[in-house]
């Protein structure tokens, strides 16, 4: 087994079975340097972050992979979620801004190049979660050019060969957060109705979303569906 491949394992399993291990496993890997020192150290700050809680160590590993790398995303939104823990607002909010950026670089990119990418769906994604992590943090408004979402949206970004509608109904629970984050319930009401209409969003899923909406609005919260605004 390779050094990648312990990493992975590392960081996908044994983070669940053994953390102790998973640590010892990423710290050797991180001697390797180069790509291996950048995997390792992400994983090992996300461990430190969720498993047990080590925001200092944490903190630690995800500024050293923005030496190595700098403006990677995924260190950005570590560091982020961090410094929200440590009670360092202005902290996260510029680290989140920083991820929001470079994610809007990489869809932006995809769009350009009329390409998409093996994991494009899980980008944007990203992006919409990390927004909507600003918007709880602000209480407010996020710079997000939401077209881009209404474009991954088109383009079928979250369609499964086998049917499943799990990336569909994540995108649509994130949005419909940031939009009722944001003072858009409305918006959200509406937008709800058409992804299950189109069969985008199972009803099930659509029907405890609308709840949401509709109790920011101050609505009754059993309604039909499919009744026209």
């Amino acid at each position: 087994m390779g050094v990648l491949d312990d990493i992975r394992r590392a960081a996908f399993e044994l983070r669940q079975t053994d953390p102790k291990e998973a640590v010892r496993v990423l710290r050797r890997a991180a001697q390797q340097g180069g790509e291996a020192e950048v995997l390792a150290r992400g994983a090992l700050g996300e461990i430190y972050l969720d498993e047990y809680g080590d925001l200092d160590g944490a903190e630690h590993e995800f500024r050293r992979v923005l030496q190595l790398a700098p403006g990677l995303t995924a260190a950005e939104i570590g560091l982020a979620r961090t410094r929200r823990e440590a009670g360092d607002a202005k902290g996260a909010e510029t680290a989140f801004l920083r991820a929001i950026e470079g994610l809007l670089r990489d869809v932006r990119g995809f769009r350009e190049s009329g390409t998409l990418p093996a994991g494009a769906e899980e980008v944007v994604l990203t992006l919409l979660e990390t927004a909507v992590e600003l918007a709880e943090l602000r209480k407010g408004a996020v710079p997000l050019d939401e077209e881009v979402l209404s474009w991954a949206a088109s383009q079928r970004l979250f369609d499964d060969e086998e049917g499943d509608r799990d990336d569909w109904v994540r995108f649509h629970a994130l949005w419909t957060r940031l939009r009722i984050l944001t003072g858009r319930p409305e918006e959200a009401v509406t937008a709800l109705r058409e992804a299950e209409r189109s069969g985008d969003l199972p009803a099930e899923d659509a029907k405890e979303l609308l709840r949401l909406s509709l109790k920011e609005l101050g609505a009754p919260e059993i309604v039909q569906l499919g009744r026209k605004n």
